[in-house]
């Protein structure tokens, strides 16, 4: 749906702000576009969505290039970017009529503009000027502006960025529906990596312009993972914590939010694991404790992205 191949731009004075990036985003995926400030992630945007013209390589959305079929793409895809300029002393409803407008000449089709407040939420908020939505209902609106051309793609730039925590999940709610129910294919850029855990099957990292890893969540965090680690709660997590330093195989003990985080040595087999944690439940039972909860801790996209951008910095990845 979204391919890149050799894309590099240069600008004028010299600076290549992308270089070499190729990465294919297939129809239905959530794909996670991530990397450090200065990256290189608004200028492929700019040039996914034609704004810019590449220095080299090409852009295909939808199997077409960009360069040539500017036009048809741009009624292919959507764009919810991080400062809509939104036009306060509009209604949603005129707000979404006037974008529908600039699509189909002047027309109209007011049932279906109605179904899109629906589907994000503002159904009874149709007639309110703009000026008196809340910073969640202004990105609500936005995604529904950037759906009045029915999009194959749609393009967000930090979506939940401001918003508390129930904003953050109606939105991220959303998003999953729109991408199940409509099949729209989804690219999102953020810097709240919570948001790409939850919402992505697919993530890129680019650091100075380059593509430095890439691939489905499960891999990266196979592929980054140290060795095994698992989260304990028992009802005397301190004396627990003196009474797991002494198992073999474990390189560390530490509390975290109530709990005891449980690193293992690196390198160890399956079995070697199951070994482990035989003998910890054990050590813990015949000393009187009770296990609360115990779980294995699995790398969050924070510890993947550090670890990509730290070992790309020092050479190795």
């Amino acid at each position: 749906m979204i391919q890149t191949k050799h894309l590099e731009k240069t600008y004028r004075n010299g600076f290549r702000a992308v270089k070499d990036l190729s990465l294919h985003v297939e129809k239905g995926d959530i794909f996670g576009f991530l990397g450090p400030n200065g990256a290189g992630k608004t200028t492929t945007i700019r040039i996914l969505d034609g704004l810019l013209t590449p220095t080299r390589g090409k852009v295909l959305i939808g199997g077409m290039e960009v360069d040539g079929h500017a036009s048809e793409i741009r009624r292919m895809i959507g764009v919810v970017p991080e400062s809509h300029g939104y036009y306060y002393w509009m209604t949603a409803k005129e707000y979404l009529q006037y974008f529908y407008a600039l699509f189909n000449h002047g027309g109209s089709d007011e049932k279906y503009l109605r179904a899109l407040l629906a589907k994000v939420g503002l159904a009874d908020k149709a007639d309110v000027p703009v000026g008196q939505f809340s910073r969640g209902m202004k990105q609500r609106l936005g995604i529904a502006k950037a759906l009045v051309n029915r999009p194959q793609i749609i393009f967000l730039d930090e979506p939940t960025l401001g918003l508390d925590p129930r904003g953050q999940r109606e939105i991220q709610q959303l998003l999953f529906d729109i991408n199940k129910s409509d099949g729209i294919t989804i690219f999102i850029t953020s810097h709240m990596l919570k948001d790409i855990e939850v919402l992505c099957n697919k993530v890129c990292i680019i650091k100075d312009g380059s593509l430095v890893e890439q691939g489905s969540i499960r891999e990266l965090q196979e592929k980054y993972r140290d060795g095994y680690s698992m989260l304990l709660q028992t009802s005397d997590n301190e004396a627990a914590e003196g009474l797991i330093r002494k198992l073999k195989k474990v390189a560390r003990v530490a509390g975290e939010d109530g709990q005891l985080l449980i690193e293992c040595e690196s390198g160890l087999s399956d079995d070697e694991v199951l070994s482990v944690k035989h003998e910890l439940v054990t050590a813990i039972l015949s000393n009187g404790l009770d296990i609360r909860e115990m779980t294995h801790k699995t790398l969050s996209m924070e510890d993947i992205f550090f670890k990509v951008t730290d070992a790309e910095k020092e050479g190795i990845a």
